[in-house]
């Protein structure tokens, strides 16, 4: 299922969680160029002990919260925002701890902040970071902070209430915009033929993993299948901007650059659709969570069965052992898709015992 956040104000016996960001070298790396070696804090129960004193119930000049998983309780990271009077405006800033990062508690994050923050008298937010954090330029972007300059080798972005307001509203034109991106995948062709022996669409491969995840609704009761079925319709929409490479003749390189231009186009979408698309690409790429895990099954077995129906002869000659071997790693973790996969792996036997 979706995990969701929620802010909590921290209490003064909760600060060991501050102290285990605080002293973790992996989630505080970014800020090593002002606590070096490592941006680790120093004494950091000494500065929770500040935290506590200075900032905690301040808002709006000052304001601290922990950001807690609804589903056990645990923390994630930190937000945290203070004005600077003499810029006009306040600044911000988010953490989430190492091990929960990849999972779209970032932009999720961000996005309680800035409601929290308009709703008690902020009204402008500030961040600045180095121009190489792609990640956290991302983040902002998806919730509607502006780009307001490049200086220095650090980028600075800015975020009103307005802005934010109407970030929730994509206009006709961004919709229509895109369509005409996403129309592409009709003419984007795969490797594989239909059984008539054509060759098919990436969107007809994607149209046809949604429809798996829909009729798998049942199997599949305690997944968000919803969301699986997103992720299908969106999954190869990089191909729009690169077309599409077989899987065994797919290279690192060309996979950094499909998700390269893909990363840009999603930056530049209405805010509501940006974050939505980012949270989902950053689940699908960590395959930690059910709907992801399921998700990746149906992509990969989907290629098996269309090959099954697809004339042999369009086969290439490495796939006779592919198409008997292909994603059963992948579908270890489900009984039910292990099931299907041989079941496919039987039509495959027969296919090609038949040699049509």
């Amino acid at each position: 299922m979706t995990e969701t956040l929620t802010l909590y104000i921290p209490k003064p016996e909760d600060g060991w969680f501050y102290t285990r960001m605080m002293s973790d070298p992996e989630t505080m790396a970014y800020n090593a160029p002002w606590f070096p070696p490592d941006g680790c804090i120093p004494d950091p129960e000494k500065e929770w002990k500040r935290l506590c004193a200075d900032w905690i119930g301040a808002e709006p000049e000052r304001f601290y919260a922990y950001l807690k998983r609804d589903s056990d309780s645990a923390f994630v990271g930190d937000v945290c925002f203070h004005r600077t009077p003499e810029r006009g405006w306040w600044d911000m800033g988010v953490v989430i701890f190492a091990p929960e990062r990849g999972k779209g508690f970032g932009t999720q994050g961000l996005r309680l902040l800035a409601e929290y923050a308009f709703s008690h008298g902020v009204t402008r937010l500030h961040n600045e970071f180095e121009t190489t954090r792609d990640a956290a330029y991302r983040m902002h972007r998806a919730v509607g902070f502006r780009e307001t300059g490049r200086a220095d080798g650090m980028i600075f972005l800015e975020l009103t209430g307005e802005d934010f307001e109407k970030g929730a509203h994509m206009k006709p034109r961004e919709f229509l915009d895109i369509l005409h991106v996403a129309e592409r995948l009709k003419d984007t062709m795969r490797h594989c033929t239909t059984s008539q022996g054509r060759r098919e669409s990436v969107a007809e491969h994607s149209y046809r993993i949604a429809l798996m995840a829909m009729l798998l609704k049942d199997v599949f009761p305690d997944a968000d299948m919803d969301r699986v079925t997103r992720m299908c319709l969106i999954h190869d929409l990089g191909e729009c901007f690169t077309g599409d490479i077989p899987t065994f003749l797919k290279t690192d390189a060309d996979a950094e650059t499909e998700d390269r231009l893909l990363d840009r186009w999603v930056e530049s979408l209405p805010a509501p659709v940006s974050q939505e698309l980012s949270a989902l690409y950053a689940e699908m790429n960590a395959q930690e969570t059910m709907e992801a895990k399921i998700y990746k099954s149906l992509d990969k077995l989907e290629a098996v069965i269309q090959h099954n129906e697809s004339p042999i002869g369009t086969w290439e000659p490495n796939e006779y052992e592919l198409n008997k071997t292909y994603a059963f790693d992948t579908v270890a973790f489900s009984d039910w898709l292990t099931a299907l996969r041989k079941e496919i792996y039987n039509d495959t036997i027969e296919k090609i015992a038949s040699g049509k």
